[in-house]
């Protein structure tokens, strides 16, 4: 349940059945509590029901963006918005009292925390706890938890610095071309500090351990979720991946981008047993739509955007525009001098006003989308609506 606390149901005579935020006067009692009782039993009726129903697993892959990297004080920044719309989206994530939204309905798997969905599952030092950051997974597992009446999992695998040509390559894939990468393995030393003790090849590593790590939270499902049946079974309905910097920097990387990540999609399917799993891929949107005139950006985003052209891929995987959330004020500020070149900070120095609209909204580096929750918030959405309509149902991020 979507809650910025917990709230008890009290079933104590002469009280009322319905929780804390139920002001019916108790003159009306007796006619209050058979309308609560009513509500009470259905609740109950839909919560076995629900038990009875299979987990719906929804995996989030990338690197150090799906990983997220936005501190939570920007969050408010999303109120400052523009977009009256985009404004009220705050209200959702934190309410007035300051309590940031938590869902009991949304188990989130990351690193070495297992929980419910909550903010500080972003970038961390130590990932075997929480820590003060949210990625794309704040705002998507609040919508899927809002779509579904079934639990929901997300499996979050975002290691940073990483690039589908080399370190996620799929199978199928094949080898790079490049003899020496090829064969390269891992030293026992790196081994022992990445892997696990596992001495295997580079190429693909990432792509392994990302399977790995996805079996290994399902198979300890109740061990992991303590509310976990058993009987519930699961799906692995959906896949998000958002990622592409670091194949910039690699001609073949960014040149077989596409059909690199048609590889991986085949290939996840496969290995995670999910030949019907929907696919939503982040284009890369670093600085904002005008990076488009770097044409090492724009090979990798057009590589992502090309599997919106492959007909075995059409209604069960889309690639979406991101660049279009990053905040256009912060960009410009940000690049001036290079991308906007309309302004030279040194004849033109930053106002006091945006050296604190920076403070207020930013919190890493460009390539991070500057850490800026408010860029998270909204791309998490946006993958939220795409996976609904992949899967058929309802947009209900619509209605917010």
């Amino acid at each position: 349940m979507n809650g910025f606390k917990l709230l008890d149901n009290c079933l104590t005579p002469g009280r009322c059945f319905m929780p804390a935020w139920c002001f019916t006067p108790h003159r009306l009692y007796f006619s209050a509590c058979r309308i609560c009782l009513t509500g009470f039993l259905l609740v109950m009726i839909s919560a076995d029901v629900t038990a009875e129903k299979p987990v719906k697993v929804f995996v989030l892959a990338g690197q150090s963006n799906m990983d997220g990297q936005a501190d939570i004080r920007t969050l408010d920044f999303l109120g400052e918005d523009v977009d009256p719309k985009r404004a009220s989206l705050l209200r959702l994530f934190k309410s007035d009292a300051g309590e940031l939204m938590t869902r009991n309905d949304v188990w989130v798997a990351n690193a070495g925390v297992y929980g419910q969905l909550q903010t500080g599952f972003g970038g961390r030092r130590n990932y075997d706890k929480l820590g003060n950051k949210i990625g794309p997974e704040y705002a998507f597992g609040y919508y899927m938890g809002e779509a579904f009446d079934e639990q929901v999992l997300l499996i979050k695998y975002a290691p940073g610095g990483k690039s589908l040509h080399v370190d996620f390559r799929p199978p199928s894939a094949g080898k790079t071309g490049n003899e020496k990468l090829d064969a390269k393995v891992l030293t026992k030393e790196g081994a022992e500090q990445w892997n696990e003790g596992k001495v295997e090849p580079v190429v693909g590593l990432e792509y392994r351990k990302l399977v790995r790590y996805v079996e290994a939270t399902l198979s300890m499902l109740g061990q992991r979720f303590p509310g976990y049946e058993k009987a519930q079974g699961y799906e692995i309905a959906g896949l998000v991946w958002f990622q592409g910097f670091n194949d910039m920097f690699d001609v073949s990387g960014r040149q077989q981008y596409g059909q690199n990540l048609i590889h991986l999609i085949h290939d996840l399917r496969r290995d995670l047993r999910a030949p019907d799993m929907k696919v939503v891929v982040g284009v890369m949107g670093v600085n904002g739509p005008e990076n488009e005139d770097n044409p090492k950006q724009r090979d990798v985003r057009n590589g992502q955007r090309s599997i919106n052209q492959v007909p075995a891929l059409k209604g069960n995987a889309t690639a979406i525009e991101t660049a279009g959330f990053c905040h256009p004020r912060i960009v410009a500020i940000k690049t001036a001098g290079w991308l906007n070149k309309s302004r030279d900070l040194k004849t033109m120095p930053l106002t006091q006003q945006e050296q604190q609209m920076l403070a207020r909204a930013t919190s890493d580096k460009g390539y991070h989308y500057y850490g800026e929750a408010r860029f998270f918030i909204l791309v998490g959405k946006a993958f939220a609506e795409n996976m609904l309509k992949l899967l058929g149902q309802s947009d209900s991020t619509e209605k917010q």
